[in-house]
């Protein structure tokens, strides 16, 4: 049964103003002039008092890095969603740090650059030497590559290049209210959008357009890495809601995975809106407990 501080918070996500802009292209668009005026979310004061937080840059784009105090030698990175045009917002720092306590990991979270100004393919030229660099630092199998919405479809395109291209891959994937496929046009989704608090299918498929720009197809990996190869990835999670317009790309990633003999964990959370695992309540917190679980198993003689 759903509970009462999540049917509390499907009520209140309107109001939080997302809804209207990714249902409106034109919205969207107006709004990202505003955002790019805002700074970056940065850890907060608490964070600093129980991790210790470093700043890096590349091209100008902040790294962040939260590290438990006593070290580690592993790292989550962590691709952040925001359907490729919005930046890190506040509410993932409490995700990530709960991520450093349960795990004892480093979570290194790269602010990359976005749509419309930049695409896919520039966006994962700037991220590739970012994860080489946690390669040399602690080698691929201790890295988990977690990623939500936009950010969940980023982390399983950027491993299906690392195989491609024959580089390290990481020991786990994690995909939170993943969005596979940019296209947009599941036949179950204009439903979806009826239940969906926070996502629309317009401004969506603007996006998805604007991501894939000139290099690329919205109909091909790694804009839409469902429509890729998943054979031979490391182990996966997937995390989704019935409520969630993405919710069809993570079924469909469901099938395609047991076609391909990969290993796949898949959490389906019914009545669920989008990235609900961010959010205070119950079932998000069922949803954290059970990514750091999966990312703390040894899933060696499983994989």
């Amino acid at each position: 049964m759903t509970s009462i501080r999540a049917r509390l918070l499907a009520k209140a996500l309107p109001l939080t103003g997302l809804k209207a802009l990714f249902s409106d292209e034109a919205k969207l668009r107006a709004s990202i002039t505003k955002a790019r005026a805002k700074k970056v979310a940065a850890p907060g004061k608490a964070l600093h008092r129980k991790f210790v937080v470093t700043e890096t840059a590349r091209d100008g784009h902040p790294i962040f890095t939260l590290s438990p105090k006593s070290g580690s030698n592993r790292r989550i990175l962590y691709i952040h969603g925001g359907a490729y045009v919005l930046d890190m917002q506040p509410g993932y720092w409490t995700l990530l740090g709960e991520m450093v306590h349960r795990t004892d990991a480093a979570v290194v979270a790269p602010c990359y650059p976005l749509t419309p100004e930049h695409d896919w393919q520039q966006s994962y030229d700037w991220m590739m030497p970012v994860y080489d660099a946690l390669v040399d630092e602690v080698g691929a199998d201790n890295i988990i590559i977690m990623g939500d919405s936009a950010g969940a479809g980023f982390t399983l395109g950027l491993t299906q290049l690392l195989r491609d291209q024959r580089k390290p891959l990481p020991n786990k994937i994690v995909l939170l209210s993943p969005w596979l496929d940019v296209t947009m046009t599941d036949p179950m989704q204009p439903a979806l959008a009826q239940k969906d608090r926070i996502l629309g299918i317009d401004g969506l498929r603007a996006a998805g357009e604007w991501w894939a720009g000139a290099n690329g197809s919205v109909e091909t990996s790694p804009v839409s890495p469902l429509h890729g190869n998943l054979e031979n990835l490391p182990p996966t999670a997937v995390f989704t809601g019935t409520f969630d317009l993405l919710w069809p790309d993570a079924r469909k990633m469901k099938e395609k995975a047991e076609e391909a003999g990969i290993y796949l964990d898949y959490f389906e959370f019914p009545a669920m809106q989008h990235v609900w695992m961010l959010f205070p309540i119950p079932e998000g917190k069922k949803a954290r407990q059970q990514i750091a679980a999966f990312i703390n198993a040894d899933l060696g003689a499983r994989a």
